[in-house]
């Protein structure tokens, strides 16, 4: 007769062999990429996939509580990206400003030189 845990526990197995091999893709990925967005989408990815492994451990191994460390993870990496990408954006919008007063500061220099 057909053994459904077992198949089970097959499926988990190459669920999470599967979700460690693309984490090193996206590991790849996030480091290689060109802009800082790739690498934050990257990183992310391999958050996402780091969560949903360690739901398939706490499946495959029936410990529930590792279902509850994922949620907690899960919104922390959340906030972190919150975080991390407002003071992203503070950054950019201070360095287009300082661009922008060089910019007049040489405009009003070549005006007064003229």
């Amino acid at each position: 007769m057909f053994d459904y845990s077992q198949a089970v526990n097959i499926l988990l197995l190459v669920g999470m062999y599967s979700l460690a091999l693309t984490m090193f893709f996206c590991l790849f990925f996030a480091v290689t990429g060109p802009r800082l967005t790739d690498k934050i989408i990257g990183v992310n990815m391999i958050v996402v996939k780091s969560i949903i492994l360690i739901i398939l451990v706490g499946v495959y191994l029936g410990e529930g509580y590792l279902i509850d460390i994922a949620l907690v993870y899960a919104l922390i990496s959340f906030l972190a990206t919150i975080v991390f990408t407002r003071l992203i954006l503070q950054f950019m919008l201070h360095k287009s400003k300082a661009k922008q007063q060089e910019e007049r500061s040489e405009e009003r220099n070549a005006d007064l030189t003229d």
